[in-house]
């Protein structure tokens, strides 16, 4: 009896509902119609004459056969991938693609130098970079739909091999007509009350920032919510709120009116590391761009 014929088309599809839990996400990662997606997954199980998900009108998980199947799944993407590695890593200018993701805002503070002079060094490389919420990188990864992602820890994953980047610390930032602009340093019983505009709750600074105030028995008192780091300035200069971020994402060149100031009792520091899977190996560009990331 001949095998089904499976596509790697079809592979990506499966891996990409397994590891988000969702055809609506799925599909917005792949950048295809959900349609498209539902066809491809049951073309899949009809070739395998299997269900590999049990569908329910809130999620989807892998049924025990597409449990079974994830692990064979996963290997045949990383032989795909190392066959690609093995026709583009050659001797020569080094080419290829590396595939990033990162979390909104720290991209555009830490990567832009590393950015510049990866593509000033090796032009014939393309930089393929997605931006995702913190909570939604190590699927991406374990998903082998990014190759190094860049993640907010700690984190603990045994499928991850974990390479400290950069530590860094949370700052306010408010209008330059705020009553609070102008001091040396502020600390939280200083905001408890302010208004506060904010990326959206899956944002891992987020997160750290709800943390901080319910350690002061309170909770944040939002105005405004964004997963745009420009709108969130926006907000911040029109006086919508004050904002806790990044020290590094504050450039007095750039954002005009706007003043920043250190955030004290708690001071909230978070640690950058970029991330990749055990076992997996990275092509000749990818590697270059962790030396390149002083890694």
């Amino acid at each position: 009896m001949p095998y089904p014929k499976m596509t790697f088309r079809e592979l990506h599809y499966f891996m990409a509902v397994a590891t988000q839990g969702s055809f609506s996400r799925a599909s917005d990662l792949l950048h295809i119609s959900q349609p498209s997606l539902s066809m491809g997954i049951r073309s899949l199980e009809n070739k395998l004459n299997v269900c590999l998900f049990e569908r329910t009108h809130k999620t989807v998980i892998l049924t025990e056969k597409g449990k079974t199947f994830f692990l064979h799944a996963e290997r045949l993407l990383e032989a795909e991938q190392n066959l690609h590695r093995a026709i583009t890593d050659e001797a020569g200018p080094l080419k290829g693609t590396v595939h990033l993701a990162f979390p909104p805002i720290l991209g555009a503070i830490y990567f832009r130098p590393i950015i510049r002079q990866f593509c000033s060094l090796y032009p014939d490389v393309v930089l393929n970079i997605e931006e995702y919420p913190s909570d939604r990188l190590i699927t991406q990864l374990l998903g082998h739909h990014t190759n190094i992602a860049a993640l907010i820890g700690p984190v603990q994953n045994r499928q991850l091999r974990i390479i400290p980047f950069a530590e860094t610390e949370l700052y306010l930032l408010m209008s330059e007509s705020h009553p609070l602009a102008g001091r040396a340093a502020c600390s939280f019983t200083d905001i408890l009350d302010e208004k506060l505009v904010l990326m959206n709750e899956n944002f891992k600074i987020s997160q750290f920032i709800s943390e901080a105030f319910a350690s002061h028995g309170a909770t944040p008192h939002v105005t405004g919510r964004t997963s745009d780091s420009s709108l969130l300035l926006t907000m911040v200069q029109a006086g919508v709120g004050i904002t806790i971020i990044p020290a590094a994402f504050h450039n007095p060149t750039q954002n005009d009116g706007l003043y920043c100031c250190p955030l004290k009792d708690p001071t909230i520091r978070i640690t950058i590391s970029l991330a990749v899977r055990h076992n997996s190996p990275l092509s000749k560009a990818e590697e270059t761009w962790l030396q390149i990331s002083g890694l």
